[in-house]
């Protein structure tokens, strides 16, 4: 808050002294007009009275003494005037000078320094509230950026996922409706005897030809489950019958009689078995 001083002394002094020298000046042009000439003006034989010679003399007279004693009074004023300007000078030195021994009193610092101190105090404490307060919104919105970073994060891998699931079950509704072209390949292979040169290298050509399907099916996530010797699981297995067997245990598969597929974990088919008793 701004602190208003009242005018300097020495202000004062030099308007009084500017004054008192208006006054003189007034008082000389006053004199200087009012100085009548005392004498007459003669044209020719004959003396003509000018306007001065109008007034009567006593009245001149009185002017001119009064003028005189104005150049009087007037000088003893100028006198006056650069006695009172060297006084108001000399004064207005002294109170310059003790106002200024006044604001180097260890009083008047001490309190400045109080003063200074305390709009330090507050300027650090303001600081400290604005580092408060950043450091809040800095904390708020490191919380918001990582709730938004995860959901991201879950969003582009539900995506992922999804896609991925789909292109599977894409992969195994074709798979599905290629296995009835398989089981006739099987079941075409199954009827070829082996009597012959020319039967058996006919076999041997639906052997290479599955072998290739079935690489090419492995190619596209297709496995064939295992039956036969392993323990019934009612996931995979389809029992069609329960058969006295001398070679397996009760629960175990004994006979495949159609076989069943997976694809990258997900089941295509059942496998149609035979369970042992």
């Amino acid at each position: 808050m701004k602190r208003y001083r009242h005018v300097s002394a020495p202000f004062v002094n030099r308007m009084k002294t500017f004054l008192l020298l208006l006054s003189f000046t007034c008082v000389a042009c006053f004199r200087a007009l009012l100085r009548p000439p005392c004498h007459q003006h003669h044209v020719g034989p004959t003396a003509v009275p000018t306007f001065t010679g109008m007034i009567s003399s006593p009245s001149v007279h009185m002017m001119c003494s009064a003028a005189d004693g104005g150049k009087a009074d007037s000088e003893a004023m100028e006198v006056e005037v650069v006695d009172e300007a060297a006084k108001a000078d000399a004064q207005g030195k002294e109170e310059t000078e003790e106002e200024e021994d006044l604001l180097s009193t260890p009083a008047f610092l001490k309190q400045k320094l109080k003063v200074l101190e305390k709009e330090l105090a507050d300027v650090q404490a303001q600081t400290a509230m604005a580092k408060a307060e950043a450091s809040e919104l800095s904390t708020e919105w490191e919380q918001k950026r990582t709730r938004l970073q995860t959901d991201f994060d879950n969003f582009k891998a539900r995506h992922v996922n999804q896609t991925l699931e789909a292109q599977l079950d894409v992969r195994i509704e074709v798979l599905k409706q290629f296995l009835p072209v398989l089981d006739n390949f099987d079941r075409a292979r199954a009827s070829i005897r082996s009597e012959g040169a020319a039967q058996e290298a006919t076999n041997a050509l639906y052997t290479q030809m599955h072998t290739g399907l079935m690489a090419t099916l492995g190619e596209l996530g297709m496995k064939k489950i295992e039956a036969v010797g392993t323990e019934f699981d009612y996931n995979l297995h389809m029992a069609i019958q329960q058969m006295p067997s001398d070679e397996y245990a009760s629960g175990i598969v004994c006979t495949e009689m159609q076989p069943g597929f997976t694809c990258q974990g997900k089941l295509l088919r059942a496998a149609y078995v035979a369970v042992a008793i």
